[in-house]
């Protein structure tokens, strides 16, 4: 498990990096106004929109040959990082037009979506007990985190140092390095995981596929929670640049900043993986946007005060440790959920299209960010007028606050805890060895309803359940509950 979520430190190096960088890169490095960096920005959304699908259809056909997740990762490690390392070089050779800066972002993006997809869906395979893909959640964000220092302590300040004193060179090599780190990540990660990960289970690939039950309510209510945790909680890291730069004029600061966000969620996976053992996941995620927007409010009322914002950036950071950690273990949860009631396992398409809607979310909030700050009237480097820092406050801290709000209302609805989960998987196991067993397992969700089964409520068999399973082993029919 480990070994597995040691892929993250990769991952988050340059997709993370990208995030947080890449719009004040556009605008402040590159020369594009807000406009075309939005305008950028939504072309990588309609991207990622085709990449992950296509990513998801190729994983399926590679399965079916023989080839596993691993295999992906593998093959598409070295041309991701080629391309994160050009998108940062881009400054030094001079290619500062907008149609070199979108092929080089979707070249990244497309790349990724290769690697990101199989390594998600993954997840589903390293464990199936549900507290232990708590654990893995955990372990994943620790070194999402720990890759989060290297952003925060070299990359965040050669991208502010190139817009001030244009030095392109170590920005460029800066680039090609973490390009070249992650790709040696991957390979590790997958070459030390070992292919057990991948036959873990008996039902990996029977009825995998892409098109998803869009009208299942667990399915919709993953697909909210991506929205959510992708369009509106990242404001704060993507807008922390510009509020440091222009509302409290410490350029320096984002550094503190972001190191202590980064302490933060340190401590955060620390705190959040121990409790995935006792406590469910969805509860614990409801916690965690509370007290991300316990932090947000504290930030908001510390703009003279720099020790607290430096404590309110630690705080936003400990919830959002969970924030970010544990909705993949949802989704693994929700994979079980989905092959109950429907009988096929959806894995890695329920992956691709959690997938789709969280980076195309995110990309369509940096995309929103530039229209917004364009339409105020920002300018690079000029000190802004009361409207535009204003406008600053409410991108980096009134929509992340709004997201975490909305959360926590959507997450009361989850009432699969880790007791539920395992009845379902013993239910699975009686109908993979041949029996019909009956519905009774709720959808995961309070107040759900459906024709055969729901996924959250209640006892997961009643007794008369049981019994009509029982009969079900001499003659297999499908009883309702």
């Amino acid at each position: 498990m480990l070994a597995y979520s040691s892929g993250n430190f990769g991952k988050a190096l340059v997709f993370s990096g990208a995030d947080l960088t890449i719009l004040f890169l556009l605008t402040d490095v590159l020369g594009l106004n807000g406009a075309q960096a939005g305008g950028l920005m939504l072309f990588a959304v309609l991207g990622d929109l085709v990449f992950d699908l296509l990513a998801a259809r190729l994983v399926l056909h590679w399965r079916a040959a023989g080839r596993g997740y691993r295999w992906t990762i593998a093959l598409a490690a070295l041309p991701c990082g080629a391309a994160f390392g050009l998108i940062y070089a881009m400054p030094a050779l001079g290619l500062h037009r907008a149609w070199m800066l979108a092929a080089a972002i979707l070249v990244f993006r497309g790349a990724y979506a290769v690697i990101d997809v199989p390594h998600n869906a993954l997840m589903a395979q390293v464990s199936r007990d549900s507290r232990a893909r708590g654990r893995v959640s955990g372990y994943r964000l620790f070194f999402s985190t720990a890759s989060a220092l290297a952003i925060a302590a070299v990359l965040t300040p050669l991208v502010q140092q190139a817009g001030r004193a244009r030095h392109f060179d170590a920005l460029a090599f800066t680039g090609i390095g973490a390009g070249l780190v992650f790709a040696l990540t991957m390979l590790l990660c997958v070459w030390a995981s070992g292919p057990g990960g991948e036959s873990g289970t008996a039902s990996a690939l029977r009825g995998d596929r892409i098109a998803v039950p869009l009208r299942d309510p667990m399915v919709l209510a993953m697909g909210a929670l991506a929205l959510l945790t992708g369009f509106a909680m990242p404001c704060f890291g993507r807008m922390l640049m510009y509020l440091g730069t222009y509302v409290v004029d410490r350029p320096h600061a984002v550094t503190v900043l972001l190191a202590a966000l980064t302490a933060g969620q340190f401590g955060g996976v620390l705190a959040w993986t121990a409790l995935t053992h006792r406590f469910s996941k969805s509860h614990l995620l409801g916690a965690g946007h509370a007290v991300s927007a316990l932090g947000l409010v504290f930030f908001a009322l510390c703009m003279a005060w720099p020790a607290g914002q430096i404590a309110g950036a630690a705080l936003i950071g400990f919830g959002f440790a969970s924030v970010f950690m544990l909705p993949w273990g949802l989704l693994a949860d929700a994979v079980d959920i989905v092959e109950w009631r429907h009988g096929r396992r959806f894995e890695t398409g329920l992956f691709a299209y959690y997938l789709v809607l969280v980076k195309a979310s995110g990309a369509a909030a940096t995309a929103m960010i530039g229209w917004v700050l364009n339409a105020l009237g920002y300018l690079p480097g000029a000190v802004q007028p009361t409207g535009v820092r204003l406008g600053m406050l409410g991108l980096g801290l009134g929509v992340p606050l709004a997201g975490a709000l909305l959360a926590m209302l959507l997450l009361r609805r989850f009432t699969l805890d880790h007791g539920r989960h395992a009845r379902l998987l013993r239910a699975l196991a009686w109908r993979q060895a041949g029996a019909e067993p009956v519905s009774g397992l709720n959808r995961g969700l309070e107040k759900s309803s459906g024709e055969g089964v729901t996924l959250a409520g209640g006892a997961a068999l009643s007794a008369q359940a049981r019994h009509s399973m029982s009969r079900s082993i001499a003659a297999p029919a499908a009883v309702r509950s």
